[in-house]
């Protein structure tokens, strides 16, 4: 039998072009490049080319450029979480708009009890990754001059690009465009039998799936891997806010989700209390990622039981 259909939805952050991305990811699920995969392609809404466009690119690259500042500089240790929190916020739902995007879309500016939500749970993440780098297992880098031990700074790196993006998806005024590359893949014939998700592509991935227009679509498995759907703040916004409980896809017949414990991103390491109907859907299994960043997409991909899952849905 031809292999299933797949489609690869990307996490936050910069990411290679989808060729490269669908390329990287075949390799190390196949060993070789399928023709039937594809790839929910978002991360150009946020983060374009940092060169090229001319003049009428100048706006969004500027966007780009005040976001990477924020991310850089909270990783350095001694800014505290709740400082680190407050810069990702003012770089990113605060910033005046420069692109144009926001007026042309005919969206608000979000309200001040947003802010506060989106702060605290940035907060909460700066917080977790503080607490998985002072006991995670990789070295520790020392200061120059009073010989002071350092957490490895991977870890704020990794919540600061996460966290740029999903709050503006959550709370700012790109969900529509983020959400349109996954509806058309999803979409895209033949229809795709398995889909795995990564980082804030689970949480995109899960909202396009609750859309009435997929409700007849048959997904055999869908896998997610470092994802942020239990947290707290994010099972209340997603579905556009429509509020616990939040269902399983009825399109989906099988989920399962792998997480490290040293992810970051990772808050809630099981969601198969978070769903419901129906109760207990999602199957939680917790795994080693070996890259030095725990929430690494190649590095989950790298693990045995994730790839073989995944090749064996895809036949």
């Amino acid at each position: 039998m031809p292999p299933m259909p797949l489609v690869y939805v990307h996490g936050a952050g910069p990411q290679a072009s989808a060729a490269v991305f669908k390329h990287e990811a075949d390799d190390l699920i196949f060993g070789m490049d399928m023709p039937s995969t594809r790839v929910g392609y978002y991360a150009n809404v946020r983060w374009p080319p940092a060169t090229g466009g001319g003049t009428a690119a100048a706006p969004a690259r500027t966007n780009r450029a005040r976001r990477v500042r924020a991310i850089r500089s909270t990783m350095a240790p001694e800014l505290s979480a709740d400082a680190a929190a407050a810069q990702i916020v003012a770089a990113t739902l605060t910033a005046p708009p420069t692109d144009g995007r926001r007026a042309a879309a005919g969206t608000t500016r979000p309200t001040a009890d947003d802010v506060a939500e989106a702060t605290r749970l940035v907060e909460e993440l700066y917080r977790e990754a503080d607490r998985i780098a002072n006991r995670s297992p990789r070295p520790r880098g020392r200061g120059t001059a009073l010989n002071i031990a350092f957490p490895d700074p991977i870890f704020r790196f990794v919540v600061g690009k996460f966290a740029s993006d999903v709050i503006d998806y959550l709370y700012g005024p790109f969900k529509a465009e983020m959400r349109e590359p996954v509806r058309q893949a999803l979409k895209a014939s033949p229809p795709p039998k398995v889909v795995v998700a990564h980082s804030l592509g689970t949480i995109i991935t899960y909202d396009v799936l609750s859309e009435p227009d997929f409700a007849g679509l048959k997904i055999d498995l869908l896998v997610t891997v470092g994802c942020p759907l239990g947290i707290g703040n994010v099972q209340r916004l997603i579905r556009d806010r429509a509020g616990r409980p939040n269902p399983v896809p009825p399109s989906l017949a099988a989920w399962s989700n792998f997480s490290d414990p040293f992810d970051p991103v990772a808050l809630e390491q099981t969601l198969r209390d978070e769903f419901d109907p129906p109760r207990n859907f999602a199957q939680d299994e917790q795994v080693n990622n070996q890259a030095r960043n725990n929430h690494d997409l190649a590095g989950y991909l790298r693990i045995p039981v994730v790839s073989r899952a995944i090749a064996t849905a895809a036949g």
